[in-house]
């Protein structure tokens, strides 16, 4: 029997002016840790299988979803709903483009990346070039202009998080507590980058809370 997602009907509001809205969805262990085990490895095994249904869930109420390059390079056969369009952000480059992700829809598979990174991969890859550094802010308003995605989710890692929460640029937040303890000092949570002043701290509201065994699952949306 498949497991039963926590989310069904999502709906959200409508897209900002000028960019997507963004929604982040991650999983964390008790003491705050995204990894279960080296940075190159899947972390497909922190969440349980109806983390992994309600994953499937939230992206189904998306029209594109968005992830690092380290996601991308760790989650070997890593796949989205055909209808997606899916965007890898490396400022490098250095990314495998004849991974699934780019070739299940070659049309809707996007690489965010600085000048430098656009010069390595092959020219039939489609390209969002700004920079450097990338400027997440103009991505998302070319995403939206351009591409017409009004909803977009965020699926790590803890870098891109980061750089999307400085510029307040997530608007909710799901989250999986798994009842796990991973500890390590250097271990990546949900969100790296340099500390924010404690002026600008985001806040933001709890719009549900499900528990389903011993896992948690919570949902938070941008107090502006």
């Amino acid at each position: 029997m498949s497991p039963t997602p926590v989310y069904s009907d999502l709906t959200f509001p409508d897209a900002w002016g000028d960019r997507p809205w963004v929604s982040l969805n991650m999983v964390a262990t008790l003491d705050g840790k995204i990894l279960s085990g080296e940075r190159t490895e899947t972390v497909m095994d922190l969440g349980s299988a109806t983390d992994h249904a309600t994953m499937r869930a939230i992206e189904s109420a998306q029209d594109a979803v968005m992830i690092g390059a380290g996601s991308l390079r760790a989650t070997a056969g890593l796949w989205y709903p055909q209808r997606l369009g899916r965007y890898v952000v490396s400022a490098s480059g250095n990314v495998d483009t004849g991974s699934r992700f780019f070739t299940d829809a070659p049309e809707r598979a996007y690489l965010v990346t600085e000048p430098s990174g656009a010069e390595r991969t092959p020219s039939s890859v489609l390209r969002i070039v700004t920079g450097p550094p990338i400027d997440l802010g103009a991505v998302l308003a070319t995403m939206r202009a351009e591409h017409l995605v009004r909803h977009l989710l965020v699926e790590g890692g803890s870098e891109l998080n980061a750089g999307l929460f400085a510029l307040d640029l997530i608007d909710e937040i799901f989250l999986t507590v798994a009842p796990k303890i991973k500890l390590g000092r250097d271990v990546p949570t949900i969100a790296g980058g340099d500390p924010l002043d404690r002026s600008e701290l985001r806040s933001f509201a709890l719009l549900s809370v499900t528990t389903v065994g011993d896992e948690v699952f919570l949902r938070y949306r941008r107090s502006r």
